[in-house]
Order: C-alpha cells, then sequence, then structure tokens
C-alpha cells in the first residue's frame, strides 16, 4: 500500500503509547500500519500580519526574527527596530527589554500591551534608552531611566507621539531624566505616569516644544528634582500636570527663556510648586490647584525679574510666595486666584499685579461687591385682592396668589395685581437664610418693567411687628443711574432700582404670607390705577456696591452710607433780633485766646431766630430723611428751665430740577415751571426741643432735629431753613448758634452725567 499523509486515511487513530500511533485501514483487510509521531509532517501555521514587527522576549529569535511574521518574533526590540520601516508598528510582547540606545525609525511606531507587562531599559544603562523620531511614536510601555544622566526616552527633530507610557527611576537617587525634549520639533501625546522616583526630572524640555496631558506623578520612593523642567528655549503646553509626592522637590523648574503653559495643574505635596531659576522665562497656569508643601511660587534671590512673565489664572492656591523685591517690580505678572484657607489665611478670590478692567467700548460690563447681586432664587411673591386681613402677623384671605414662578422667570412671563382699585397688593419676600438660620431681610427691589402704570398712586410698606407702616422709597434706572424720585413703576422697557428707605435699624417683623414665614415688603395700591404696571421679573436688592455697564458707581441697601451732606456756621441770616455772638474761647489773650465772633448767630430774646438756605445735594437717596445737628452753647446758666429751640424747615419743588417723565419716558426731564412751588405757598415743617438744663454755661452743646422726610424731593430742591428760640428758659439764658450740619444718605456720589 503507499504511504498516505495522516488526513489522507479514512479511519480513526488510536494511540498506542506515547510515540505511536497505529492506523487501521479497511481497504486493506485486518491490516494495520505504526506509523512513529517522529515521521509525520510538520503542522506549524505561518502566521502572516502584515506591517507589524513582533518582539518577544521569551520566544523571539533575533536570528529567525522576520518582518511581518507573528510566529518569527524577534527577541530584543533592537533587532524588531533595525527590521523595520516606515509604516511598521513594532508590537513588543510582555516582558523586561534591558537594552539602550534605542533609536525608533521615522515613521515607525512601538508599542507594548500595557506599562504594567512590558519594560525596556535598565537603571544601569550608559546612554539614552529610546529615542523617538520624527513621525514615530511609543506607547504603553513602561521605561526603565537609568541612574545616570541620561534619559528614558529622547526626542530631536520632527513630530513624535508619547502615549501611555510610565517612566520608572531607580528608586533611590538616580539623576537621569524621564523624557528629554531637546532640538526642534514637537513630542506630542498624554497620560504619562512615573511611578518610581530617583530621577532628575520627570519631563524635561530643553528645546522644541513638549505638549503632554494627563501627566501623573504619584508618591513614590526615590528623590526627584523637577516634575518639568523647562530650560533653554523650550515650551511645554499641556492639560492635567498633576505631581503630588512629597519626595519631589520642585513640581515645575523655569531656567533658561523657557516657556511652560499648564491648564488645569495639580501640583501638592512637593516642596515648591513653582521654581524659577531665571530672568526670561514664561509661566501662565490656568485653573487646577496648587498646595506645595514650602513655598506656591520661589524666584532665586538674585533675580530681578526683567523679561519674566507670570500668568496663574482661575486657579486656587496658598499665596507662599518666596521673591526678591526688585522681581516683584519688574516681573509682568498677574495673579487670579481662589486663595485657599488656611490656619494663617482666609479664603479670598485675589487679582494681584494687574488692573481689573471690565467691559470694553461695544459692550459694558457691571459688577456686584458685598452681598453680591439682585436675586430672584429663592424669593415668593404673591398677589392679593385687598380683602385680606391680619390674623396676629398672618396674612389671611385675600385671595392670596402665588405668582412666584412668572416673577422669577426671565422671559415669557409676566405678574401684576390683581386690580386696579385701592387695596390691591403685592407680597414679597426672601425665603433664604443665614447660616445661623436667620431669615434674610432684602433693601430694595430691581424690577425688569414691560407695561407702564398710569394714574393713581402706590404705598410701600413693612410690617413693624403691630401694623403695616410706609418707607420712603427712590427709583433709579439700572443702565445710566437716572433718578426718579419717589414716581415708581411709570417707565416700560426699564430695569428699575427702587431703594427702600430701611436700614439695620428699622424696626421689622416676620409675617406670613401663603404659610411662608419672611420679612415680606408690601406694594399696595392707594388709589384707583388707569393701568397696572406689568413686568417680566423682580429681584431683591441685597448689600452691596455697584457699578453699572457705564461704570456709575451705587450703593444698595446698607452699602450706603450716612454722609455730612453739608453745613453752615459762622455766618448766619437774621429773620428777627438775631446779634452777633462775641465768645470768649481760650485763655491768657492771643495767640492762646480771644473773642470769637458769629454773625448773627446769637438769640438773646424770645422769638429771636437765624435762617439758612440750601439744595438737596446730588448722590442723596431721597427714600432716607434728612437730620439737622446743631451745635450751640448756652449762655447764663445755671438753669433750672432750658429754653426752647425750633427748627422750621420748608421744602420747595425747584424748576429746571432733572425729575422723572410724567409722561413714562426713560430719560428724566427738568422739571417745568408750572411745577415749582413758591417761597410763600405752604407752612414749614416745625420740630421743637430742649437743651439740657443744669450748669452748661459755654459748653459745646448738640441738638439733633428730625426726621425730616425729603421722599417726594429730588436732589437740587431747595430747603429753607430757620433756628427760633421760643422761650428763653429760667433764669433767661442767650443761646450761640455755632454750626448746623444736615446728615442724610448717600446712594451715589453724585447725579449722572
Amino acid at each position: 500500500m503507499a504511504d498516505k499523509t495522516i488526513d489522507q486515511l479514512p479511519q480513526e487513530l488510536s494511540p498506542v503509547g506515547g510515540d505511536f500511533l497505529v492506523a487501521s485501514i479497511q481497504s486493506a483487510g485486518p491490516a494495520t500500519r505504526k506509523i512513529a509521531i517522529s515521521d509525520l509532517p510538520s503542522a506549524t501555521p505561518t502566521i502572516p500580519t502584515g506591517l507589524t514587527v513582533w518582539v518577544d522576549a521569551a520566544n523571539g529569535n533575533d536570528g529567525t526574527g522576520a518582518s511581518g511574521r507573528q510566529d518569527l518574533p524577534f527577541a530584543t526590540v533592537g533587532a524588531a527596530l533595525a527590521a523595520a520601516t516606515s509604516g511598521d508598528l513594532v508590537r513588543v510582547r510582555p516582558g523586561t527589554y534591558a537594552e539602550s540606545g534605542l533609536s525608533i525609525p521615522a515613521g515607525v511606531v512601538v508599542s507594548g500591551d500595557s506599562w504594567q507587562t512590558t519594560t525596556i531599559g535598565s537603571a544601569a544603562a550608559a546612554a539614552d534608552i529610546i529615542a523617538i523620531g520624527s513621525g514615530s511614536g511609543l506607547q504603553h510601555v513602561t521605561v526603565q531611566v537609568p541612574t545616570a544622566a541620561h534619559a528614558g526616552i529622547t526626542h530631536i527633530a520632527g513630530t513624535g507621539s508619547l502615549v501611555g507610557v510610565n517612566l520608572a527611576g531607580d528608586g533611590a537617587t538616580g539623576a537621569g531624566d524621564g523624557v528629554h525634549k531637546s532640538g526642534a520639533g514637537k513630542l506630542v501625546g498624554g497620560t504619562v505616569r512615573c511611578e518610581a522616583g530617583g530621577l532628575n526630572s520627570v519631563l524635561r524640555c530643553s528645546a522644541g516644544v513638549l505638549a503632554l496631558d494627563d501627566v501623573h506623578v504619584p508618591q513614590s520612593a526615590g528623590t526627584t528634582g523637577s516634575a518639568l523642567l523647562c530650560e533653554g528655549t523650550g515650551r511645554y503646553q499641556g492639560q492635567g500636570l498633576n505631581a503630588g509626592s512629597t519626595n519631589v522637590t520642585d513640581g515645575i523648574t523655569l531656567a533658561g527663556t523657557a516657556t511652560a503653559i499648564l491648564y488645569s495643574p495639580n501640583i501638592f505635596n512637593v516642596s515648591n510648586a513653582v521654581h524659577i531659576t531665571a530672568d526670561g522665562v514664561s509661566l501662565t497656569m490656568i485653573g487646577g490647584q496648587v498646595d506645595a508643601a514650602l513655598r506656591t511660587v520661589w524666584v532665586d534671590p538674585a533675580l530681578t525679574g526683567t523679561g519674566t512673565t507670570v500668568r496663574a489664572l482661575s486657579t486656587v492656591l496658598v499665596p507662599l510666595f518666596d521673591f526678591p523685591a526688585a522681581a516683584a517690580g519688574n516681573t509682568d505678572f498677574v495673579l487670579s486666584f481662589n486663595q485657599a484657607e488656611s490656619l494663617t489665611r482666609d479664603s479670598r478670590q485675589r487679582i494681584i499685579g494687574a488692573d481689573l478692567a471690565l467691559g470694553f467700548p461695544e459692550l459694558g460690563s457691571g459688577l456686584e461687591v458685598g452681598r453680591g447681586a439682585p436675586y430672584s432664587d429663592g424669593i415668593t411673591v404673591y398677589t392679593t385682592d385687598g380683602t385680606e386681613t391680619m390674623v396676629g402677623a398672618t396674612v389671611t384671605g385675600g385671595n392670596q396668589t402665588d405668582v412666584t414662578a412668572a416673577a422669577q422667570s426671565r422671559t415669557s412671563s409676566t405678574f401684576s395685581f390683581q386690580g386696579l382699585t385701592a387695596g390691591h397688593a403685592i407680597y414679597l419676600a426672601s425665603t433664604r437664610a443665614t447660616p445661623a438660620g436667620v431669615e434674610l431681610r432684602h433693601w430694595g427691589l430691581l424690577l425688569d418693567q414691560v407695561v407702564a402704570g398710569v394714574g393713581g398712586s402706590y404705598v410701600v410698606e413693612i410690617w413693624d411687628g403691630a401694623a403695616w407702616v410706609s418707607v420712603g422709597v427712590m427709583a433709579t434706572s439700572e443702565a445710566d443711574s437716572s433718578i426718579y424720585g419717589a414716581d415708581v413703576f411709570m417707565r416700560a422697557g426699564q430695569a428699575e432700582n427702587v431703594h427702600l428707605g430701611i436700614d439695620s435699624s428699622t424696626t421689622q417683623a416676620l409675617t406670613t404670607v401663603g404659610g411662608i414665614a419672611a420679612y415680606h415688603t408690601r406694594i399696595r395700591v392707594l388709589t384707583t390705577l388707569t393701568t397696572a404696571p406689568t413686568w417680566e421679573r423682580v429681584r431683591l436688592m441685597e448689600s452691596s456696591s455697584a457699578a453699572n455697564g457705564l461704570g456709575q458707581l451705587t450703593a444698595r441697601g446698607l452699602a450706603q452710607w450716612r454722609a455730612q451732606i453739608f453745613g453752615v456756621g459762622n455766618v448766619w441770616a437774621e429773620v428777627l433780633g438775631a446779634a452777633d455772638a462775641q465768645i470768649a474761647v481760650g485763655t491768657g489773650g492771643q495767640p492762646t485766646g480771644w473773642n470769637h465772633k458769629i454773625k448773627k448767630g446769637l438769640l438773646n430774646g424770645n422769638g429771636d431766630a437765624a435762617s439758612w438756605q440750601a439744595q438737596i445735594p446730588p448722590g442723596l437717596n431721597t427714600a432716607f430723611p434728612l437730620y439737622f445737628t446743631l451745635t450751640y452753647s448756652i449762655i447764663g446758666s445755671p438753669s433750672t428751665v432750658a429754653p426752647d429751640l425750633i427748627l422750621s424747615l420748608l421744602r420747595l419743588r425747584t424748576q429746571g430740577v432733572l425729575v422723572a417723565d410724567p409722561a413714562g419716558g426713560i430719560v428724566p426731564i427738568a422739571r417745568l415751571i408750572a411745577d415749582a412751588e413758591a417761597y410763600d405757598s405752604k407752612p414749614a415743617e416745625t420740630q421743637l426741643l430742649n437743651p439740657p438744663t443744669g450748669t452748661v454755661n459755654n459748653l459745646p452743646l448738640r441738638l439733633t432735629f428730625g426726621p425730616f422726610s425729603i421722599a417726594d424731593y429730588y436732589p437740587g430742591d431747595s430747603l429753607v431753613l430757620a433756628i427760633e428760640m421760643d422761650a428763653g428758659g429760667t433764669p433767661a439764658q442767650d443761646v450761640a448758634l455755632w454750626s448746623l450740619t444736615v446728615e442724610g444718605v448717600a446712594f451715589s456720589a453724585g447725579l449722572p452725567l
């Protein structure tokens, strides 16, 4: 019978021992044939893999290795690289390849299975481990960095890539660099780790561009000089440099004229986050967090800062800076950062080294400093039909309707009064509270108005614990700070501030509306409206200093200040009987003493009076009243009955003053002559006060008259005032008027241009 191969035999094979097969061939009758296994032809397949060159430390052979053959791997990376050509992938199977002096040809990529299983290099190497050529790349391996001053990975020219690579030092005090970018060109990639220290630097860029994202330098054994070393003309740019090892001296070291641009760095535990060792370097950090153990930025003491640029923007850091004074003056630096809280520092948002510029010619920008901008999140707004009653501090009945959602919305929904007649009301409050759980008050409203109110009148009220009491209001334009006085809700298409004439000393109690206990402001229709105002949105005003889009400065709530706005002294106008005062001051004759003369400042008989006149000054919040403080002295004490002093005040609407346009225009207009008030058209408001009794002769004394409301008036309106002695006291006394000051609440420095 002719010999046949095993696959030609028609019957199954039966094993005999470990070395032979016995074949029973049916066509030959009962005859059998014994075949030695060694005589059988080989079944090892040929496995071509195109442009892939294989390396296998366990099964490879540099003598028989062949490009494109998975079944013929090389034993070393060096041999595989020698066989590779542009377009090839050198696939390195798991193992340790203690090689150095390797160079990846142009257009070739070396890839391991993973950095956890595949290692190239040796700590004892006397040369760089592997060089990435132009257009070539390295990925998914660990590179063992030499202990001596050599690099694990180098790149000189062209564009190379580095992905998923781990860099391992000797775990002690090695002097090698993990990656060294030198020469022109760019090395790009990401997901680079350093799992063992003992390095001069993890990344080193001496020239060209090193662009790596997601670099991690976790805690490990072995000292490391720098996580990132930029020197010479090198430029590093990358997102996510994470360095957190206590064995790293500098997170970033800058030398030469190098540039480093980092997005979202996370540098902590290292001794120094940034170490500047030369003038003329450039550093930009955007985002991220820097929390070094010793210094955030360290500038060597001999440097001057000339040509150096530092930018840290939107970064969280502790400002542990160590720099020479000359460097601070010469460095072009801007730090805009969130200062992290520490045992010695408060949490702060800080800008250092540059002016803050908001807005540009085509579009302005506003600013709110203090308790923040007016807010609509966390407010409550209810309307009623005027039939509600108070039961204790709870508003009951009145068809209470929750319009909060409409009042909060910026678009597509509006709210208004339920009706036009007197009594219809809107209740507004904050549902927010302090960390201690105290409900927030508010100090005004910012209203986006879409339909102007026409006719009728309103009153704005707060609950004082026993009754609803009216408070002063003043309206101003959010856009250009125009003042509308108490003429509110008249302007369509306007964002309008309504300042309330209350402060922290104003008595205000919680009320419950719609089941919500809060500090409510009530806007109530006082006389019937022709057209009800309609608003798109309302925001509650907190205490803040503000600048609008034109840069005009105003203050809201408790950011406003009580100001002595003007005064008079030494020269008064005589009304009746006022004489010149001659008051002895000082002792010993001139120059240590003299007779001080006050023109027409002596009231020495019942009915004697002195007068004065002024205007309501610009910048005053007319929602708040005026107070007049008189400094005076009494001649003729001791007394048992003090003289009576009366302050008389006449407020007059003045022609030409800018007032709200009664037609609802947004731009204020000059008051017409027909709307001005004659000096003799109405009685003055008066207030009587009694000076103290007893021995008060020749002492400087003070009396404060007020409050005098100016809620219906505007800056520029006239004030006419007189101070009269109504009764001379017992025994008869004279009163010398030294000075009179007027105090109000200022919300801005003056009128808008």
